[in-house]
């Protein structure tokens, strides 16, 4: 058995929300032995022994002392818990030292040092990816990107072994990069459902059929993320800002202050930074950048009426 294999080695599972259930249900349609599973909950450790059909515990050591590698699958703000655990591991269990997977984007590797205090291989291995459900999907991790991170090359090619088998494309990352690697994975999968919720309402105030609404909002949405994905970087701006029309531009301003005002900080700033975006990829010039900034900051403060109206 070489640190470059999987090989026939035992898996725990530490926690079993989805991405847990998820992760044991690919290593077992692979071949991987998944023999231990735990979870704080009693719902959880009975999920884990229905859907994966192995022993369950409430207390992770109990795993820990039973296996090969455990794959740390819980909240982040349970990792450092299970972490201080896992380090009472006793020098007498086999084998000698165990292989640790976190898989939380929170904390990068220094969040499992007291696991290599104590002699363990460890990395991490986030997949950046949203785990709905598992059940009846072959392989439901299939195709998304898993960040790995680790201090040797042992660990990072155990780390990319185990992508590789839950069918992850996985890249190394520096140690410093993991905030933004966690705020990128946020913007992509919380932001981008945030700006179809605000797409919603702002369609629902203008009376406009749900149906209708996703149709076409939801068309346009899915043309720009394609486009964006296709060329490889921004694409170039739509509507007002290529325009450089200050007056449309107000206008949609002030008919969000005055029908969705729960969304205006954030519809500003997301048109604050595509002009910005515009300017920097030559798009628009700098002066129609300025006047676009200006009637931005101007009909943030226009009186929610509208001029004329008094």
């Amino acid at each position: 058995m070489t640190d470059l294999e999987l090989g026939p080695l035992t898996f725990g599972i530490i926690g079993a929300g989805r991405l847990g259930l998820a992760i044991g249900h690919v290593l077992q349609r692979e071949g991987f032995a998944i023999a231990h599973v735990s979870s704080r909950s009693i719902e959880g450790r009975a999920r884990a022994t229905h859907q994966l059909g192995v022993p369950a515990h409430e207390d992770p050591l109990q795993v820990a002392e039973q296996v090969d590698a455990v794959i740390i699958c819980v909240p982040d703000d349970a990792v450092a818990s299970v972490v201080a655990r896992l380090a009472q591991r006793s020098p007498d269990a086999s084998p000698l030292r165990l292989r640790v997977v976190g898989t939380s984007a929170t904390g990068g590797l220094r969040a499992l040092d007291a696991l290599t205090a104590a002699g363990h291989t460890v990395c991490i291995m986030h997949p950046a990816a949203t785990v709905v459900s598992y059940e009846g999907e072959p392989s439901p991790l299939a195709g998304f990107g898993a960040a790995i991170g680790a201090e040797d090359d042992a660990a990072s090619a155990f780390g990319h072994a185990l992508a590789h088998a839950l069918n992850l494309v996985p890249f190394l990352l520096d140690e410093a990069a993991w905030p933004l690697h966690a705020a990128a994975c946020a913007t992509a999968a919380n932001l981008t459902t945030t700006l179809l919720a605000m797409t919603d309402d702002f369609a629902r105030e203008a009376d406009i059929h749900p149906q209708v609404a996703q149709s076409v909002y939801g068309k346009l949405a899915a043309s720009a993320v394609d486009r964006a994905l296709r060329s490889g970087a921004s694409p170039e701006c739509a509507g007002p800002i290529a325009r450089g029309d200050v007056a449309a531009l107000t206008r949609q301003v002030i008919a969000v202050r005055t029908h969705a005002p729960q969304h205006q900080a954030l519809f500003r700033a997301g048109l604050a930074d595509a002009v910005q975006r515009a300017f920097g990829s030559g798009q628009i010039d700098m002066d129609t950048a300025h006047r676009l900034s200006t009637a931005l900051a101007d009909a943030m403060q226009h009186d929610v009426h509208g001029p004329g109206d008094h």
